[in-house]
C-alpha cells in the first residue's frame, strides 16, 4: 500500500486585486520502510575497538546503544570495550520512509592491556579556600569526612597520549550523606591552592542528583549520577597529548558526607597499551 502526505497550499483573498483563487493540493509519496543493517567489525591493531557502520540505505539520523549504556551517532563509529564479554548493539536508523532497528551481539574476547597512571601515595591535598574537608589516605584508601559545611580536595598530575582509550575505576562507600558531593575530575586545568577547582568533572555521587543519600558500595564509574562521564562506565579520550589532572573533590553544604564519610579505594587510571 503506497502511504502520501498531503500537502494544502491556500492563497490569501485580497479583496478587489483577486477575484476568486481556489485551493491547490499536491501530494508526496514516502519512500518505502527501511530495513536496519549494519557491520561491527574489530581493529586489526585493537580487538577491543570495534568499528560499526550502518549498511541502511537512506539513512539520516542513526543512534547506537550499547548493553553496557554507552551511546553514539553518525552512520559510523568505533565503540570500545575495556572488558571481556558478550555485549548487544543496537542500531536504530531513520529514513524518509521510516525508521527501523537492528541488534548484533559482539563477543569481546580478552581485557584490554592497561597500565595504571596513578601512584597510591602521591596525591596531594588541595585547600580550596574555606572550611577544609578532613582527607586521610591510608594505603591508597582515601576518606573524605566532615561534620558540616566543608570542601576540600585531592589531586595527581598525569601525562596522557592524544586520542587514546582511558579508564577511570575507583570503588566508592559511604553510609548515606545529605547535601554533599564526591567528585572527580579529569581536566588539562591545574589546581591551585586557596581557591575551588572548577575544570571539568568527570563523575560525582551528587545528593542533589540523587545518588548518596543512602548506602552505597561500588565503581563510582558506575554508580555516580552527575558530570560528563555519566553513563560512560569510565571511559574518556583525549584530543591532545599533555598533562591531565586527577582530581577528588568532596564537600558538603547544609548537610554532611555523611557517618564514616566517603572512602574511595582501588583508585586507578588505566591507559590502554
Amino acid at each position: 500500500m503506497k502511504r502520501y502526505i498531503g500537502t494544502l497550499a491556500v492563497a490569501a483573498m485580497l479583496s478587489c486585486v483577486i477575484p476568486a483563487c481556489t485551493p491547490e493540493s499536491s501530494t508526496k509519496e514516502l519512500g518505502p520502510l527501511p530495513t536496519a543493517s549494519f557491520t561491527a567489525t574489530p581493529l586489526s591493531t585493537n580487538p577491543n575497538r570495534v568499528v560499526v557502520t550502518s549498511t541502511t540505505q537512506g539513512g539520516f539520523i542513526w543512534k547506537w546503544n550499547v548493553s553496557d549504556g554507552t551511546t553514539a551517532t553518525g552512520a559510523f563509529d568505533t565503540l570500545h570495550f575495556s572488558k571481556a564479554g558478550e555485549y548487544t548493539v543496537q542500531l536504530t536508523v531513520f529514513t524518509k520512509g521510516g525508521y527501523a532497528t537492528t541488534a548484533q551481539k559482539i563477543n569481546i574476547a580478552n581485557n584490554a592491556p592497561t597500565k595504571d597512571l596513578l601512584n597510591a601515595t602521591d596525591w596531594t591535598i588541595l585547600n580550596t579556600g574555606g572550611t577544609q574537608t578532613t582527607i586521610t589516605n591510608t594505603n591508597g584508601s582515601i576518606n573524605f569526612s566532615n561534620t558540616g559545611n566543608t570542601n576540600g580536595a585531592i589531586f595527581q598530575k598525569v601525562t596522557v597520549k592524544a586520542h587514546t582509550p582511558y579508564t577511570l575505576v575507583a570503588n566508592i562507600k559511604g553510609a548515606g550523606a545529605t547535601n554533599s558531593w564526591l567528585e572527580v575530575y579529569c581536566d588539562t586545568v591545574p589546581p591551585v591552592q586557596g581557591k575551588d577547582y572548577g575544570g571539568k568533572k568527570f563523575i560525582a555521587m551528587n545528593t542533589w542528583s540523587g545518588c548518596g543519600t543512602i548506602p552505597f558500595d561500588g565503581n563510582i564509574a558506575e554508580i555516580g549520577c552527575d558530570g560528563d562521564g555519566k553513563g560512560k562506565n569510565g571511559y574518556m579520550e583525549f584530543s591532545q597529548a599533555g598533562n591531565v589532572w586527577i582530581l577528588i573533590k568532596g564537600g558538603s553544604s547544609g548537610g554532611t558526607l555523611g557517618t564514616g564519610g566517603m572512602t574511595l579505594s582501588g583508585i586507578q587510571f588505566l591507559e590502554e597499551q
